[in-house]
């Protein structure tokens, strides 16, 4: 090989910014090879330098010195050409494509349920609930591949009858001087007349009837078309309202987590972006008889987002019991 193609450890080392003793411990590895001259000194061939920078950069994603070893292993001796690269890209771009997704679902998610079980966050209430995720597996589930999507039907039965009927020692059950008010909100991710949110826009008219038939339902606010996707009451105009005032705390959650509308809050993230900036889910004690106002509800919601839960604005982690007395004016 002439002189002139082959540069000094120096040198490699200020080409690729990987230190001089980096370089020697991958040479030890066997992951480059030097050239020696009669002279006793090491050279490396130009190629070198794309050899370490593929060394260095797959380290910083995460494979072992082995599994890099064995993937170089592909390459031939001496000078590879672009045929050798490829027959090498191609062997990583399926695991790197999966490591991308998982990356990005890492990214996506970390913020969210992942399912992993904690139920620590008001959000694993309407992915997770009762930790249904632990169905799919051990470990956090969505950030392995799984989605609530993949979570069985719910099923309701006699065990999952409203908890707001007569049970001794419930601390949901109804109280005849209040009900409950709640409001959820959900940035939509495309206009309500678009295809890609058409199979959420089809189900409303069946899951607002499925929550009028549900045992603690006392009123819900729609408008002529007998839903709410044409109210606003955000200046953000993607933020659809859900507002709906119910017996009890556990009148609402049968209906939200064991009723067929729980099939549809699991998919929430294909139609909905996420709401880093105000609360999903408020909810606060009416006197019953009382209907709230958007006003009244987004005064709640902004309550919620500034001080957290309390019993003027909550969640359903951690609940409030209704004022003392009576709440009839």
């Amino acid at each position: 090989m002439p002189g002139e193609d082959l540069l000094t450890i120096g040198t490699l080392a200020a080409r690729t910014g990987v230190a001089i003793t980096a370089i020697r411990f991958y040479e030890a590895k066997g992951l480059l090879a030097p050239v020696r001259l009669d002279s006793g000194h090491r050279r490396y061939p130009r190629s070198a330098i794309r050899r370490l920078s593929v060394i260095v950069v797959c380290q910083r994603l995460g494979y072992s010195l082995a599994e890099i070893k064995d993937r170089l292993g592909l390459l031939p001796d001496g000078v590879a050409k672009d045929r050798d690269w490829t027959t090498l890209a191609d062997d990583f771009r399926h695991e790197i494509d999966d490591r991308i997704e998982r990356l990005l679902t890492l990214r996506d998610h970390l913020d969210g349920c992942i399912g992993c079980g904690c139920l620590s966050l008001d959000v694993c209430m309407l992915h997770n609930p009762e930790d249904a995720a632990a169905e799919l597996g051990v470990g956090p589930r969505y950030l392995l591949g799984d989605s609530p999507a993949d979570l069985p039907p719910v099923e309701v039965s006699p065990s999952t009858a409203p908890p707001d009927s007569d049970t001794e020692g419930d601390d949901h059950m109804s109280h005849p001087d209040w009900h409950l008010a709640q409001l959820n909100i959900g940035r939509l991710h495309h206009p309500v007349d678009d295809p890609r949110v058409a199979e959420f826009m089809d189900n409303l008219d069946p899951i607002n009837a499925l929550a009028e038939a549900s045992p603690g339902f006392v009123w819900r606010l729609q408008d002529d078309s007998g839903n709410a996707t044409a109210i606003r009451a955000f200046e953000d105009e993607t933020i659809l309202p859900n507002l709906s005032v119910w017996e009890s705390i556990d009148a609402l959650k049968n209906y939200v987590f064991r009723t067929d509308h729980a099939r549809f809050l699991r998919r929430r993230r294909e139609w909905f972006a996420p709401m880093d900036d105000l609360p999903v889910l408020t909810m606060w004690w009416v006197p019953a008889g009382h209907l709230p106002t958007l006003d009244e509800a987004k005064a709640r919601v902004d309550h919620l987002a500034e001080h957290g839960p309390t019993d003027h604005a909550f969640t359903f982690h951690p609940t409030f019991d209704p004022p003392m007395g009576s709440g009839l004016t």
